[in-house]
């Protein structure tokens, strides 16, 4: 097998990393648009903000030189200034993904550590994520616990009392 390398997403790499996206989302729930129209949209989304630059938002894939078997991705995000010594930006990392036939090989922790390593240089106070089933134990192996100081309000719950 050739040579895997960790990389920034090129606008190149978003449809391939679209069609990616559909092949993890679809295996655990229903669909509700076409593959074609998911692909167009989700391509077209990740074009504008996968940008390097001043964009919030950075994407590293894992990239064998035929194809790409793996990304993750990261939005930072601010918070609202304070007066006490405390960072004023967290991380949301999201659509992580690594497919079936590369999985414990290592290849998924070098991916969250790219993530993070980008996360701790701009001073992040806190990196975020959902972890599925099948990923908890690599999070917490990075060092990852699960919060008791968060709330969480889902879906059709969010309207006022």
């Amino acid at each position: 097998m050739a040579r895997v390398r960790i990389r920034l997403a090129t606008s190149d790499d978003c449809r391939a990393l679209a069609e990616m996206r559909y092949r993890f989302r679809a295996e655990t729930k229903s669909k509700i648009e076409t593959k074609s129209v998911f692909l167009r949209r989700c391509t077209s989304w990740m074009k504008k903000r996968f940008r390097t630059g001043s964009s919030p938002w950075r994407c590293w894939v894992l990239d064998d030189g035929k194809r790409l078997l793996g990304h993750v991705c990261v939005q930072l995000f601010e918070k609202i200034p304070n007066p006490v010594n405390e960072p004023e930006l967290h991380a949301y990392v999201t659509n992580f993904f690594v497919v079936p036939e590369m999985r414990n090989q290592g290849f998924g922790q070098g991916l969250l550590n790219k993530a993070l390593s980008w996360c701790h240089a701009r001073g992040t106070d806190a990196v975020i994520l959902w972890a599925t089933l099948g990923s908890r134990s690599l999070y917490r192996r990075c060092g990852f616990v699960e919060p008791t100081d968060l709330f969480e309000l889902r879906d059709g719950a969010v309207q006022p009392r």
